[in-house]
């Protein structure tokens, strides 16, 4: 491995454990608001319970929820719009997949042993479809 492959290889190493530390930081402040709220939660249902007032459910949402709960009527509408978008995602990516499978097959087929320039180029097409069939989670 020459001196500048292994330099580009640690630069892309250490931006992709930036990127995961940023994951992970994000998903551990969530988790920290989430459980205070859940906390809040447990204690008001507690006390609604002992003082048979549910009420106190709905003053406590109002407080933590930060944003718009739907009504019965907006909640289907909403999951039928949901619904649609979902289909239309899942067609363009079985669309996407498709076309990246067709394009990593064809440049399998090239020949380019003769061509250093050319093989390099192979591999770079071969790895961008590979990556872009490659399950992100």
């Amino acid at each position: 491995m020459s001196e500048s492959s292994w330099e580009e290889e640690r630069k892309e190493l250490l931006e992709r454990l930036q990127k995961a530390e940023q994951v992970r930081a994000e998903i551990q402040s969530e988790a920290a608001v989430y459980r205070d709220m859940l906390e809040d939660w447990h204690e008001v249902a507690k006390k609604a319970l002992a003082s048979k007032d549910f009420s106190l459910l709905q003053k406590i949402n109002k407080r933590l929820i930060p944003f718009y709960l739907p009504s019965k009527e907006e909640g289907t509408q909403w999951g039928s719009l949901f619904l649609q978008a979902y289909k239309r995602d899942a067609r363009w990516l079985t669309h996407a997949k498709q076309s990246l499978e067709k394009i990593k097959a064809n440049a399998e087929k090239l020949t380019v042993e003769d061509n250093e320039v050319n093989a390099k180029l192979k591999r770079n097409i071969i790895e961008a479809a590979e990556d872009g069939l490659t399950v992100h989670i």
